[in-house]
């Protein structure tokens, strides 16, 4: 490919995503409707940019077109975690934790590396599912990635989700666990997710 053509792909993506973007923000399923026979056209170019693919399912996401959302991903010739991660936070946004879970369960299968922002949406599926045992093994798997050292919004979101489903003294639990440079912060963020007078 030559130089000339990357330069050519890049700038196309890059408006593409923004347009996208724009749609998801402004709720204009019109407008990203149109745009997505735009970028077919362009052959290949969905492929090859897993994050134009899942700004593509994010504003479909969004919008509550879930299906077609759903569509794009089963489309592309691979699974990215991108475009996964689009789809997950789609389905929670919506409230169809079921989906949400079903999607999750195919990265796994899948093999594909789960990073924090696959972990932050799949637990906000356990607070509006309050299926803690769900829960409680997403918490194993973030500890095995080592991500709870690593990433404090994780930490954040394991905490609520430990909050909202009422279990406090685990919430404390995961509170201490994290690093002490980073606890004054989250604990701030604690206390705001308890409901006044449940705290542990």
């Amino acid at each position: 490919m030559s130089r000339e053509l990357i330069k050519r792909n890049y700038a196309e993506t890059f408006t593409f995503i923004s347009l996208l973007k724009g749609c998801t923000y402004k709720k204009d399923i019109c407008g990203g409707i149109r745009l997505h026979p735009e970028i077919l056209k362009k052959t290949g170019l969905l492929e090859r940019s897993p994050f134009l693919a899942s700004s593509l399912i994010n504003m479909y996401a969004k919008c509550g077109l879930l299906a077609k959302a759903q569509q794009v991903l089963d489309d592309l010739p691979f699974g990215n975690v991108y475009s996964f991660n689009a789809r997950i936070a789609g389905y929670v946004h919506h409230g169809h934790v079921h989906e949400a879970f079903n999607c999750f369960q195919r990265m796994q299968n899948e093999g594909l590396s789960l990073d924090a922002i696959t972990f932050i949406s799949i637990l906000k599926a356990c607070n509006k599912a309050w299926v803690l045992t769900k829960g409680k093994k997403i918490h194993g798997g973030i500890v095995l990635s080592g991500l709870l050292d690593k990433d404090i919004v994780v930490g954040i979101a394991l905490i609520d989700m430990y909050a909202r489903c009422g279990e406090f003294a685990k919430a404390e639990q995961v509170l201490e666990e994290l690093p002490h440079s980073r606890c004054s912060f989250v604990v701030y963020t604690h206390w705001r997710v308890c409901p006044k007078g449940e705290s542990s």
